[in-house]
């Protein structure tokens, strides 16, 4: 057994435990990450890594969906889940007093699940209405296309969602056979925050998730380098007054060099509202209501994009408007005082983060299964601080020039 700085533990199976101590708070929040999502599935099962999550809550040999419901409830916890493209998380935030019920309930159903046939088909009709409510949701779709404009058959092309289809075909032993498959101690990271201690933690680990986990050696998911170039994808909705439309960049995988870089810029660019395309796009030519940036870093690719909500009649324009802002971010540079503002308001998120057990089990457990790093809030900023205004506009024009912009739009034709 492997231990590192006190924080975390690999055991002789593969399993890593992290845990981020915590003594101002008095909660404790424990998330199992599994290292699948929807870039382990095929054509065949596209959704299944989702429709997995939905049915680990639905019974055990012990408890009733509804039991597990109650048995977290009456001890006040907050219990959930979320499946994306490369990892799945199942995550419960207590206070410190039922933190190892907590945690050993949330192994019982992650091993014990029985995946009832009722269960199943019931659930069955809770995810189509999932999709229901995804149709109605253009910034959703608008993702989801830029995502294929960006990926095309690459596996990070997937829906998270999959398809209808799919998910009316999956019976039990698929996802048996899913799990046996991707739910092994290697692909799993044990996060946990909050009012405890490695060695506490330690004990959890061995008395209800150590002897129960899949010791298979499997060939785990890596993801290969993806360039995309210029494309655009529509979806046309007419039955939706308003339209979204994104922009994809392509540029660095999850903590790549540049990663940092591309945080500032990001923020910089339509990371708040004092960002340049919030106060030009919205406040100077009153074109949208909604428009901001966001990155999406992966093992070997990412993006940094720019998503707008706006009337169809404004589209072209607000388009335009985009490019605008990126083509003046190239020819002008960045000023020193939006470079130091961007960095500011990235120093705060992260401080802020730190009074948040869940934030933190969220930040530790995402690095550590993909990057296999610890998370450290003063080496975090310690790295921001470090990124140049150089490096800003470097990162700028060679990422952001438009040779392999890809874009989306979802709304009226």
């Amino acid at each position: 057994m492997e231990k590192n700085q006190n924080r975390t533990i690999t055991y002789p199976n593969g399993l890593r435990l992290i845990v981020t101590p915590m003594t101002s708070v008095r909660t404790i929040a424990s998330g199992i990450w599994v290292r699948a999502g929807s870039v382990c599935e095929d054509e065949g099962n596209n959704g299944i890594a989702h429709f997995l999550e939905h049915m680990i809550f639905k019974g055990t040999d012990k408890l009733s969906a509804f039991e597990i419901a109650d048995t977290f409830e009456s001890m006040g916890a907050a219990v959930n889940a979320f499946t994306g493209k490369e990892n799945t998380c199942y995550h419960v935030k207590s206070t410190d007093e039922y933190a190892e019920k907590c945690f050993g309930l949330i192994s019982d159903i992650f091993f014990d699940s029985t995946f009832d046939g009722e269960e199943l088909e019931k659930e069955r009709g809770v995810v189509v209405e999932e999709f229901n409510m995804y149709e109605d949701d253009t910034e959703s779709i608008c993702y989801d296309l830029l995502s294929t404009a960006l990926y095309g058959k690459h596996p990070l092309g997937k829906s998270v969602l999959g398809t209808v289809d799919n998910i009316k075909r999956l019976n039990r032993d698929d996802l048996i056979k899913f799990i046996e498959r991707f739910y092994t101690a290697k692909s799993i990271v044990i996060s946990v925050a909050g009012n405890i201690d490695l060695e506490k933690a330690d004990k959890w680990v061995r008395k209800y998730f150590l002897p129960r986990v899949k010791n298979t050696t499997i060939a785990v998911y890596k993801d290969t380098e993806h360039v995309s170039c210029s494309i655009h994808l529509d979806r046309f909705k007419d039955n939706f007054e308003q339209c979204n439309f994104a922009l994809g960049y392509p540029t660095v995988p999850f903590y790549h060099k540049d990663y940092n870089t591309q945080g500032v810029v990001n923020t910089i660019l339509g990371g708040g509202m004092s960002s340049r395309l919030y106060q030009y796009i919205r406040e100077q030519k009153g074109l949208a209501y909604s428009v901001y940036s966001g990155q999406t870093s992966y093992d070997a690719n990412g993006s940094l994009n720019i998503v707008c909500n706006t009337n169809p009649a404004n589209y072209a324009v607000a388009k335009q408007a985009s490019f605008e802002v990126i083509d003046d971010l190239i020819k002008n540079g960045i000023t020193d005082n939006e470079w130091q503002r961007a960095k500011t308001l990235i120093k705060s998120s992260f401080l802020f983060g730190q009074e948040s057990s869940h934030s933190m089990m969220i930040s530790a457990g995402k690095l550590m299964i993909s990057a296999n790093k610890i998370f450290d809030v003063d080496q975090k900023i310690s790295e921001i601080q470090k990124v140049t205004k150089k490096d800003g506009d470097t990162f700028v024009k060679k990422y952001l020039n438009g040779d392999c912009v890809c874009s989306a739009y979802v709304g009226k034709k």
